[in-house]
């Protein structure tokens, strides 16, 4: 199968295209091995150069992983999360699940909290602006579900609603942090969100093994009680294969 050199299009790009749906038509599973560069630079009459490049695009993509000495192999699916309004419900708070708790579970999935780290920090501006105080305390988690890390987590609250609440203390409740809240008289009535995609960070792909520069989904919210403050401030970094976006509202008047 000759490169179209009469193309726009590189020849690397032409392999990664081909390579791409074989992969996504199965005839190459998961798990598999894909065919060698000396089998792919014979097939398509290219360069191990160009080989090399279009292979580079999957990885880049998550498609494939290298293993050394062994070949490249199509990487396993990841567990693709369902990240819906119903997670935030009260019916869910007080069946003790948090939001990523309900949705893995609604999916039959596994999951885990990561504490990774802790502590009273200076505000920076985007916080400072929605909790409306210099000073917040802030929890930081990496989640797993189905034994994957899917995403870092953030969680800011004004400092004076933490020493109310003791939530950095160790305080817990039922449905966690907006659990918690509403215990001392927070209602979350509202919540605001906002998402952005991007190219991962070197730090980020290390976190949540994921290729170097792979796309993640930056997803700040925030938690607004029933006298219209901002609560929670919460900052979150997704693997984009990981997580699909589901929104339902009313068409407005």
């Amino acid at each position: 199968m000759p490169i179209n050199h009469q193309s726009d299009r590189p020849a690397y790009q032409q392999i990664a295209d081909v390579l791409r749906e074989r992969i996504r038509d199965g005839v190459y599973a998961a798990g598999s091995k894909v065919p060698s560069e000396t089998e792919l630079l014979t097939e398509f009459e290219v360069t191990r150069q160009t080989v090399r490049r279009g292979l580079a695009v999957l990885s880049q993509e998550g498609l494939t992983e290298a293993s050394r000495g062994r070949g490249v192999y199509v990487r396993q699916a990841p567990p693709v999360l369902t990240m819906r309004a119903a997670r935030f419900s009260r019916a869910a708070r007080h069946a003790g699940k948090g939001a990523l708790a309900a949705e893995a579970e609604a999916l039959g999935l596994e999951w885990r909290s990561e504490d990774l780290g802790t502590e009273i920090v200076d505000a920076t501006p985007d916080v400072r602006r929605a909790l409306g105080e210099d000073r917040a305390a802030v929890k930081r988690r990496r989640m797993w579900v189905g034994g994957v890390p899917t995403q870092l987590a953030d969680s800011y609250l004004p400092a004076s609603v933490d020493e109310q609440i003791g939530w950095t203390a160790g305080a817990q409740a039922p449905g966690g942090v907006y659990g918690l809240l509403e215990q001392h008289g927070h209602e979350i009535r509202r919540f605001r969100e906002e998402l952005v995609a991007r190219q991962a960070t070197p730090e980020e792909s290390v976190a949540l093994e994921i290729p170097a520069a792979a796309p993640v989904v930056v997803l700040v919210r925030h938690a607004i009680d029933q006298t219209g403050r901002v609560v929670e401030f919460f900052d979150s970094v997704a693997s984009a294969d990981k997580h699909r976006y589901v929104y339902e509202f009313d068409a407005p008047e």
